[in-house]
């Protein structure tokens, strides 16, 4: 879960044992009866610490008990690892804490492994449910009080409250991985129907889970290789025809023109480029090379044609080989052969659909880590050669698919294709000219024809690299474009693209948010609130431990806020008690499910996402 983290820490630290701990006071060796722990966030971070210590405040305080927190040391962009979690717990036994409150599912794994072994404290766990590290299922156990929120009544009030404040072209982005997502979601779309039929007007919503195997949405950049006649280009080229290797091309004078040498072959070595002059009055030695010695050299275009041939000797001792098997694990994807003391880079092939690269497996050879793509190798007379196989495993995160093409006047395939995840770095080689072209530059776009902001390190240069963005942003880009002007993802692991898409239009277009972090974000309307310090003051009042404490309408657990108040339509609230007094019960949608089954309006239209 994402926090905003406040730039103020605590200002005395005091070191217990191996760990920095904030909230401190001069009497530190003092017990305390309540103890919260916060999930590396401060308490004053306007989020859930913050709403949880006003919650352990209200109570300690009203009943005279002692209380503290502490804030473990957590880097920017990193999250509370569950052996730190499992450290504070047992310091705050330590130090005789009767109930241990901890903020946020960061906690599950840690309090499944600590809870049973401290049976006398009461562990109160919010927004998760206890679980084993690499197991999900639900545990209850007898010391710890879970708190949980109702995603379905808070989707209800989101998505009445969107249609009340004038939005009457919705979006849903969801998760057919997160039930969270799928109540959300359900809710959304309830809430807006019954605003619509309260209204009498028109309301339609797009709804589509940006994982779903029925999404009927291609999410494939194509990038083209760009080439022009050279009767029609204006300006000076200069012909470059590189032989054993890659490179060849037409350039423009000034470029920065990388070439490789083919892979030696058994028995051979790479010694050395040979340059060749194909201008008249312009010597061979004017064709400049970065180094001629290597089989990687960068060529800076002259105002000469040439030729550049890579040059191989016999070896002087046996050569063996470096294989990289493809990912069928059968065929081979590179090979090279070196001699005795010599090495070798290389990378595995980008991965298949859904999966991710997890490891190398080798022919005994000790890889200082066989986690990393990228690994330099080195043959002996020990080893013999080195055959790595890459492995791969599915993905949390989505990849996506790269067709790069070779468009008009490109000779032979462009090289780069594959499926990448957001910030993959991934090379791209454009094939050469055709005779009578000139490369010109590479263009992307997505399967409906517009830019897929892929941003290429040059793309004026043949080889070059790019960082694969995260396409799942294109789902609510496409639902504006399509004239949608707010979008719910709440419980969606991937609701940040909405808060990134909304920034691309001129047009106000609006986020509707499920996170108390997300109050001030730009181009939010509101959000739905999730209240840590109510329900976890009343679980101190009334611990029940194996049991869950759901924060609803009816306890006053959930419920909207806005960055801007003239952003409310002042409606809600009777909504509100309507759901708190069961008038209104949602329907709940499993994950996966077919969402238009809560459809009953003719006033409302959802246009669900999948394959007919």
């Amino acid at each position: 879960m994402k926090k905003i983290l406040s730039a103020f820490m605590c200002a005395a630290l005091i070191a217990v044992s191996a760990f920095a701990f904030a909230g401190c006071s001069k009497a530190d060796q003092a017990s305390y009866q309540i103890v919260m722990i916060t999930d590396g966030g401060t308490v004053t971070d306007e989020s859930y610490n913050q709403s949880a210590w006003q919650g352990v405040k209200y109570f300690a305080e009203e009943s005279g008990s002692s209380y503290r927190y502490y804030q473990p040391k957590v880097s920017d962009g990193e999250t509370l690892s569950t052996e730190t979690a499992e450290q504070y717990i047992d310091l705050a036994v330590k130090k005789g804490a009767e109930y241990i409150v901890l903020p946020t599912d960061v906690f599950e794994v840690a309090v499944y492994d600590k809870a049973p072994l401290y049976s006398n404290v009461k562990f109160i766990l919010a927004d998760g449910t206890p679980h084993a590290q690499d197991d999900d299922t639900d545990a209850y156990i007898e010391n710890v009080m879970c708190v949980s929120f109702d995603s379905l009544q808070s989707g209800f009030l989101a998505g009445y409250e969107a249609v009340m404040a004038g939005n009457t072209k919705l979006g849903y982005l969801g998760s057919v991985k997160s039930k969270t997502s799928s109540l959300y979601g359900a809710g959304f779309v309830q809430g807006a129907q019954y605003a619509a039929d309260q209204l009498g007007v028109p309301v339609s919503m797009d709804y589509a889970d940006y994982d779903s195997s029925l999404l009927n949405y291609d999410y494939t950049v194509t990038l083209t290789a760009n080439y022009q006649k050279l009767d029609d280009y204006k300006g000076d080229y200069f012909i470059v025809n590189v032989v054993g290797g890659t490179g060849s091309g037409t350039y423009t004078e000034g470029q920065n023109v990388t070439l490789t040498a083919d892979p030696a072959e058994n028995g051979k070595v790479f010694d050395h480029w040979e340059c060749k002059s194909n201008t008249d009055g312009v010597k061979d030695s004017k064709v400049n090379l970065s180094t001629k010695k290597k089989p990687q050299t960068n060529l800076l275009v002259e105002k000469c044609n040439c030729t550049i041939t890579a040059v191989y000797r016999d070896a002087e001792s046996e050569t063996y080989p470096v294989v990289v098997k493809d990912i069928d694990t059968v065929s081979d994807y590179y090979t090279e052969y070196l001699m005795s003391g010599n090495s070798a880079t290389v990378t595995a092939p980008s991965a298949p659909s859904g999966m991710e690269f997890s490891h190398w497996e080798t022919n005994g050879y000790v890889l200082e880590d066989t986690t990393q793509k990228t690994v330099t190798v080195t043959v002996n007379d020990d080893n013999k050669g080195v055959t790595l196989t890459p492995t791969y495993v599915n993905s949390d995160v989505p990849n996506f698919r790269v067709n790069v093409v070779t468009g008009e006047g490109g000779d032979g395939q462009s090289n780069g294709s594959g499926w990448y995840s957001a910030d993959d770095v991934v090379p791209v080689s454009a094939a050469a000219p055709k005779e009578g072209y000139i490369f010109t530059h590479w263009s992307n776009a997505d399967q409906l024809g517009y830019g897929a902001d892929i941003v290429m390190a040059n793309e004026y240069y043949q080889s070059t690299t790019f960082t694969m963005v995260n396409r799942v942003q294109a789902l609510p880009e496409d639902m504006f474009d399509k004239g949608d002007t707010l979008i719910f993802a709440g419980g969606c692991d991937e609701e940040n693209t909405v808060a990134e898409a909304t920034k691309k239009y001129s047009d106000q277009k609006w986020a509707f948010g499920a996170q108390n972090y997300q109050l001030n974000w730009e181009n939010y309307l509101g959000i739905c609130v999730k209240d840590y310090g109510n329900a976890i003051e009343a679980c101190l009042k009334d611990f029940k431990g194996g049991h869950t404490y759901t924060g609803d309408c009816s306890n006053n657990g959930i419920y909207l806020s806005y960055s801007n108040a003239d952003n409310a339509s002042g409606k809600v609230d009777e909504i509100s008690n309507l759901l708190a007094s069961g008038e209104i019960t949602p329907t709940p949608v499993a994950p996966g499910a077919d969402v238009r089954l809560v459809v009953n309006s003719n006033c409302f239209t959802l246009n669900y996402w999948i394959y007919s």
